[in-house]
């Protein structure tokens, strides 16, 4: 392989040796890490993290402790409980944000679904179009997929059983989790540690598009560049 690839590229030792030399600051990458994890709830990492590192994030943590514990009772299906968390230290959060709001109730008819409680599912059910309000067309086809759950006998046989599972909570739990955090003017710096390696991604194959000969990051575990 020719050593310069055409004069568009160092190779891999020369690149390396230029990543030596470049004065990385460990400070901003503690500073990303201490985001992350103030970002998605992690309290007692983040506070071990910022001793140890002696950082501070850019992320205000002074809602952190009742977002983490609204985060947790999602994450446990006890939605009743979480909405009057959320009632009582945003009240405005779910009046001003009905797809939010929707998805708190649908998740608590499939929790109620879980518990065999088909009356109360279905009573619930019925709010839902208006909780909806002008997302009904949006979550329309998401409204049919829980009340197919009535229709098994055991729920979990049903093809929509993994509205049941533990990731259906989750992604319930992030939405909340984002929510919050724009609210309170939290969420400006974006998820930098986690959109990064999509970024490089990203880059990488615009180059391979534009026949633009580069040193790829295969491995980003490792950060490791590779010569094809």
């Amino acid at each position: 392989m020719d050593q310069q690839l055409n004069g568009l590229v160092s190779p891999v030792e020369e690149w390396t040796k230029l990543l030596k030399v470049f004065q990385f600051q460990q400070e901003n990458n503690n500073v990303l890490i201490a985001n992350y994890l103030v970002r998605e709830g992690y309290k007692e990492a983040v506070e071990t993290f910022i001793q140890e590192s002696n950082v501070k994030p850019t992320i205000s943590m002074c809602s952190l402790e009742v977002r983490v514990h609204i985060i947790e009772l999602i994450r446990k299906g006890n939605t009743l409980e979480a909405g009057q968390v959320v009632e009582q230290f945003f009240p405005d959060l779910l009046a001003a944000d009905h797809l939010l709001k929707f998805q708190l109730v649908l998740l608590h008819v499939i929790e109620l679904i879980r518990m065999g409680c088909t009356e109360d599912a279905l009573f619930f059910a019925q709010t839902l179009p208006y909780e909806a309000g002008k997302h009904l067309l949006k979550v329309t086809h998401d409204i049919e997929r829980a009340m197919m759950l009535l229709i098994y006998d055991d729920p979990l046989t049903c093809p929509f059983g993994a509205l049941l599972e533990q990731s259906h909570r989750e992604k319930v739990a992030h939405a909340f989790n984002e929510a919050i955090l724009k609210r309170t003017n939290e969420g400006l710096p974006s998820a930098e540690l986690i959109h990064l390696p999509k970024m490089v991604q990203w880059c990488q194959n615009e180059l391979s598009k534009g026949k633009i000969q580069f040193i790829p990051m295969k491995n980003f575990a490792t950060a490791t560049l590779e010569l094809e």
